[in-house]
C-alpha cells in the first residue's frame, strides 16, 4: 500500500509524507481526500532527537505521524522492521527517512475519525533489529556465514551494514544515498590518506559472529564499535549520512569538506555562527541545565583473544557423529602363557565356552565414528571424497569405515572405549559406563617386512599417492598472529599425545580358530579344515612365554540394533591396547655415545599455511630455531613434488634412553624451555613481527613420515621418502598398524617481550589523569575493538600480551594497529588515548546544555552550525535536532563549547 499526502507549515513550507508498506503500491491512499477518509491531525508530524549525550555514536532520530482515520488500516501494522518505509519531505528536501517501528501499532476505533499515531524510526535505529550478516533471517544459516568469515576492511563492513538498511529507503526513487566523512581520522598525516581510513583498517568477521548464533552482534553494535574505535559519530539527515568527530563540529566555524566514501565525491558545508535573537527564535521556552561532569574517565578494552590457531579435530564441542550411538566393534581374546591351561582357556574363549583361567581376558571395544565440520579426510588422497561422508552418509554400517582403515591408508576421527573382563570371574560388579576417548587415527598397516625394500609396506609410492590424509580449512578471517613490536615473539604450540600403534600378530584369525579343528599333534599332516594352535603365542607384556591372542569383529546395520559376528572380517582396524608388543628400544644416540642427544622422532608430516606464508622445518631436531616462515608456493608453482612437500614440518616425540619407539604413548615433542617466557608444552613455532603472519589458516596432515631406525632414527628431507637403505636399517612404518593422536591442540602464545607482570587476567584500562581530591568517575566506557600493544605498553598497563581477535589490522603494513592520526588535534596516538583525551576535555569542567527552539529556516538551522547566546556569552554546538513540522520549528539541543 502507498499512502501519501501534504500539508502546509506555519512557515509556508510544504511538508509531504510518503509511506509504502510491504513494498507494494497496488493500492494507493491519498491523505486528505474524502475517498480515502484519512486526514492529518492538528499536530500531524514531528521529528524527535533521540541523542542522550555526546558519548552516543549513532545519533538517532525518530518521527511521529498522526492521522485521523475513518477506517481501520491494517497494512500499517509492521511485523518486521523494514516492512513499512517512511519518507518525510520539507519542500523538495527529504528530512526524515526510515521505517514504521515494528509491532507497535495501536489504532482506536471509537469515533467517526480516530487519531492514529505512527511511531517511526530512522535507518540507524533500524539496525538494532538485524544481526550481523543478517544471521537468522530467512535462508541465512549461521554455520555457513561463519565458515565464510573473513578479515574485512572497516569500509566493507560499514558500507554493507549501511547499504543493507538503506536499500529501498527512497520511496520516490530519485535520490542517491550518500555517506559523507569529514576525514578527521586517518592512518597517518599524508593528504592522500585523509579519507581512506575505512579502507586501510580491517577486522575479523569472527569478532562479530561469536561462538554460537546467540552471540552474534546486532548490526547497530557492529557499526557503533567500528566508529567508536576512531572516536567518530554518525547522524542521518534524510538520505545523507554524516560521519564526523565532535572536534570537527566544535572547531572555529569555517567549513567542513566532506568526502562520500562510496561515490568518492566531495562537498563543502559552510559553518555559520548564528546568534540566537528574536528574529530567529520560535518562542521563549528555553531550558538551561548543567551537563554531567567527570574528572576521571576509565575506558576498558574488552579483549577477545585468539587461543586456538586451528580448531582441534578432537574438540568435543565440535564433534558430531553421523551415527546415532557407539557400537561394539571388536572383541579381543587373550590368554597369557603357552601351557595347556592357557591353551584350553583360549579354546573356550573362541568357542563361546566358559573358563575361569586367571590369566585370561576378554575385552570388548566400542567405537563411534565422529565428524568435525572443519576437517576433511580425503579417500586415497582425493580431496573431493571425504571418508566419513563416503561411509557415513546414511548413518548405517558404522563398522565399514574402521574395516576399510584396517586395510587401506587413510585417517578418521573415532571415539574408542573398552570394557575388560578377566576370565577368573573374581569381580562381578557391573560396568556403569564405557569411557570413550577421541582419537585421530592415521592408518599405516605395515606388513612387518623390513629386510627387503621391494616388499616392505608402506613404500615411498604408497605414502605419496595418498597425500593428504587430513585437511583443515579455517575461516577466511584467520587472524593476525605476528606481534606488534620486535621485542615480542609469539609462538604457535602443537601439543597432545602420539602413539605408534604396533602390529599385533594373532595366534590365528578368529574365523579360523572358531570354525576349524585344532590339530592336537605335531604341526604336520594338517588337514584342510585343521589349524595348529599349540605354542602359537605372540608377545605379551605380562608373560615371558607370550600369550594366545585373537580378535573378533562385529557388525550392525545401525547402532541401536544388536551386533552380530562379522564372519570373515579379520583384518579391520584395532586400537592401541597398551598390551601389545613394544619394539625398537632407544639405547644411544650414536655409536659409542650413551647420552641422549636425539630430540625428535618424526611421526607425521604437516603443512601449516597462514595467509600467504607457510612454516618450513629446516633442521631435524624440532628446535625453535629449526622453523622459518617463507612465501607459500602452490603445487603448480613448484618444479616437483619434492619441492612442494618440503614446505612442511613434522610432528614427533622426544624419546629418552630406554624408551621403546613402537607401542608406547608419548607426549608430542616439547621444545619449550623456561627461558622462552610462555607457559606451555609442545612443539613451539616462533612468529616475529617481521614474519608478518596473518590471514586464513590451512593445515594438512600430509602423511606418516617414512623414518628408518638404524640404532638412531633418520629421515629424508622429503617426508615420504626414506634415507639410503642399509643392511641394518629398519623402516619403522613397516612395524606400525596405525598412528594415533589424542588430546591434540594448536594454540598461540606470546612471550610478552619477556616481561613478567604476573597479571594475565588484568583488564586493559585507559584512564584520564586527575589531580582533584574529589573524583567523579565515568567507568562504563568500553572498546570492543582495541589496539595492539607493544611489550613496553604491556608493562606500563600491567597486562600480558596476547594474540587478539579484537585488534584491527593495518592493511598496508600487515601489522596490528598501534596508532591512528587525529587531524583535529594534529597528533598520532592510540585510538583509546584519543578517545579518553577528547571526552576528558569536554567533561572535566561544567558545560551548559541548552534546549532552544528556533524557526526552521535554511542557514539558521544546521547540524554543523555554532550558536551564540549573547546574554550567557557562550558559544554552543549542536548535539541534536528535533522538528515540529506544522509549526516550522526546530528544537535544538545545544552544548557549550569549552576548552
Amino acid at each position: 500500500m502507498y499512502i501519501h499526502g501534504s500539508f502546509l507549515s506555519q512557515q509556508s513550507d510544504t511538508i509531504t509524507v510518503h509511506i509504502v508498506t510491504g513494498n507494494d503500491r497496488t493500492q494507493t491512499i491519498e491523505i486528505g481526500t474524502e475517498k480515502a477518509d484519512v486526514y492529518f491531525s492538528e499536530d500531524p508530524a514531528e521529528i524527535e532527537n533521540e541523542v542522550n549525550d555526546t558519548f552516543d555514536v549513532l545519533l538517532r532520530n525518530s518521527a511521529k505521524i498522526r492521522l485521523l482515520c475513518g477506517n481501520l488500516i491494517t497494512n500499517l501494522f509492521s511485523t518486521s522492521c523494514r516492512d513499512a518505509v517512511v519518507n518525510i519531505y520539507k519542500n523538495d528536501t527529504c528530512i526524515f527517512a526510515g521505517f514504521i517501528e515494528p509491532q507497535t501499532l495501536s489504532q482506536p476505533y471509537n469515533n467517526r475519525w480516530d487519531e492514529l499515531e505512527l511511531n517511526c524510526i530512522d535507518a540507524l535505529s533500524a539496525l538494532q533489529y538485524s544481526k550481523y550478516k543478517n544471521v537468522g533471517a530467512l535462508g541465512v544459516i549461521y554455520a555457513f556465514v561463519k565458515a565464510e568469515a573473513a578479515q574485512r576492511s572497516f569500509y566493507d563492513i560499514a558500507t554493507e551494514v549501511l547499504q543493507g538498511v538503506t536499500e529501498g529507503l527512497d520511496i520516490l526513487g530519485n535520490q542517491n544515498i550518500k555517506f559523507w566523512y569529514d576525514g578527521s581520522k586517518a592512518v597517518d598525516a599524508q593528504t592522500a590518506n585523509r579519507y581512506q581510513v575505512f579502507k586501510q583498517l580491517s577486522i575479523s568477521d569472527l569478532l562479530f559472529l561469536g561462538d554460537d548464533e546467540s552471540d552474534v552482534w546486532q548490526q547497530d553494535e557492529v557499526l557503533e564499535e567500528l566508529l567508536k574505535y576512531l572516536n567518530l559519530h554518525i547522524v542521518q539527515d534524510g538520505f545523507n549520512f554524516y560521519i564526523f568527530s565532535w572536534e570537527s563540529v566544535k572547531a572555529t566555524p569555517d567549513k567542513i569538506i566532506w568526502h562520500d566514501i562510496v561515490a568518492n565525491s566531495t562537498k563543502t558545508t559552510a559553518q555559520q555562527a548564528v546568534t540566537i535573537a528574536l528574529a530567529n527564535v520560535a518562542d521563549c521556552d528555553t531550558t538551561i541545565s548543567i551537563g554531567d561532569v567527570y574528572n576521571q574517565l576509565l575506558l576498558t578494552a574488552k579483549v577477545e583473544d585468539i587461543e586456538s590457531v586451528i580448531e582441534s579435530p578432537l574438540d568435543d564441542d565440535l564433534l558430531v557423529s553421523p551415527y546415532i550411538n557407539k557400537q561394539k566393534y571388536l572383541t579381543e581374546y587373550s590368554s597369557d602363557g603357552e601351557g595347556k591351561t592357557a591353551y584350553n582357556a583360549f579354546y573356550a574363549m573362541t568357542h563361546n565356552q566358559k573358563t575361569t583361567y586367571g590369566a585370561g581376558a576378554i575385552t570388548d571395544w566400542y567405537l563411534q565414528v565422529m565428524r568435525n565440520k572443519q576437517w576433511t579426510f580425503p579417500m586415497k588422497g582425493n580431496t573431493d571424497i571425504d571418508i566419513v561422508d563416503y561411509f557415513g552418509s546414511e548413518g548405517t554400517n558404522q563398522h565399514a569405515l574402521p574395516d576399510w582403515l584396517g586395510q587401506a591408508p587413510g585417517a578418521a576421527i573415532m571415539a574408542l572405549g573398552s570394557v575388560k573382563m578377566n576370565t577368573a570371574n573374581d569381580d562381578n560388579s557391573p560396568t556403569s559406563k564405557v569411557n570413550m576417548t577421541n582419537y585421530l587415527a592415521v592408518s599405516v598397516n605395515g606388513n612387518g617386512i623390513d629386510n627387503d625394500e621391494n616388499k616392505t609396506y608402506p613404500s615411498v609410492a604408497d605414502i605419496q599417492k595418498n597425500i593428504p590424509y587430513a585437511v583443515y580449512t579455517g575461516n577466511k578471517a584467520g587472524g593476525v598472529f605476528s606481534p606488534s613490536d620486535e621485542k615480542t615473539t609469539n609462538y604457535i604450540v602443537l601439543s597432545g599425545k602420539v602413539i605408534l600403534n604396533p602390529i599385533m600378530r594373532q595366534t590365528n584369525t578368529y574365523t579360523n580358530l572358531h570354525n576349524k579343528e585344532w590339530h592336537g599333534g605335531l604341526p604336520m599332516g594338517l588337514k584342510e579344515n585343521e589349524i595348529y594352535v599349540w605354542h602359537q603365542t605372540v608377545p605379551s607384556r605380562n608373560n615371558g612365554d607370550g600369550r594366545y591372542y585373537t580378535r573378533q569383529y562385529w557388525q550392525a546395520g545401525t547402532p541401536d540394533k544388536e551386533v552380530s559376528w562379522h564372519e570373515g572380517a579379520d583384518s579391520g582396524f584395532y586400537p592401541y591396547t597398551g598390551e601389545g608388543p613394544e619394539e625398537y628400544e632407544f639405547k644411544y644416540s650414536a655409536v659409542g655415545d650413551s647420552t641422549d642427544t636425539i630430540s625428535k622422532v618424526a611421526v607425521l608430516a604437516c603443512m601449516l599455511v597462514i595467509g600467504d606464508k607457510c612454516v618450513v622445518e629446516t633442521g631435524t631436531d624440532g628446535q625453535t630455531t629449526d622453523f622459518v616462515w617463507q612465501k607459500y608456493k602452490e603445487r603448480s608453482e613448484c618444479q616437483s613434488d619434492d619441492e612442494y612437500y618440503q614446505q612442511c614440518f613434522t610432528i614427533g616425540f622426544d624419546p629418552k634412553i630406554g624408551d621403546k619407539l613402537v607401542g608406547t604413548e608419548f607426549s608430542i615433542q616439547n621444545n619449550i624451555d623456561y627461558k622462552m617466557g610462555i607457559d606451555a608444552e609442545g612443539i613451539a613455532i616462533p612468529i616475529t613481527k617481521g614474519d608478518k603472519i596473518s590471514g586464513q589458516v590451512r593445515f594438512m596432515i600430509l602423511g606418516p613420515v617414512n623414518a628408518t631406525w638404524d640404532i638412531i632414527t633418520r629421515r629424508h628431507p622429503t617426508f615420504f621418502r626414506h634415507t639410503k637403505w642399509s643392511s641394518s636399517s629398519v623402516p619403522l612404518l613397516a612395524h606400525v598398524s596405525s598412528i594415533l593422536i589424542k588430546s591434540f591442540e594448536v594454540k598461540v602464545y606470546s612471550d610478552n617481550g619477556l616481561i613478567s607482570n604476573g597479571n594475565d587476567d588484568n583488564d586493559i584500562i585507559y584512564m584520564s589523569d586527575t589531580k582533584e581530591t574529589f573524583v567523579n568517575k565515568k567507568d562504563d566506557l568500553e572498546f570492543k575493538i582495541n589496539s595492539a600493544l607493544t611489550a613496553t605498553e604491556c608493562a606500563k598497563l600491567g597486562v600480558s600480551n596476547t594474540v587478539k581477535l579484537s585488534t584491527p589490522l593495518n592493511i598496508s603494513t600487515g601489522d596490528g594497529v598501534l596508532e591512528v592520526y587525529d587531524r583535529n588535534g594534529n597528533v598520532k596516538a592510540k585510538p583509546e588515548q584519543i578517545y579518553v583525551d577528547s571526552y576528558y576535555t569536554e567533561y572535566h569542567k561544567p558545560r551548559i546544555v541548552m534546549e532552544q527552539k528556533l524557526r526552521d529556516i535554511d542557514n539558521v538551522v544546521s547540524l554543523f552550525n555554532h550558536y551564540r547566546h549573547e546574554a550567557l556569552d557562550k558559544e554552543f554546538f549542536v548535539q541534536g535536532i528535533g522538528r515540529n513540522l506544522i509549526e516550522g520549528r526546530a528544537d535544538l539541543t545545544l552544548k557549550e563549547i569549552g576548552t
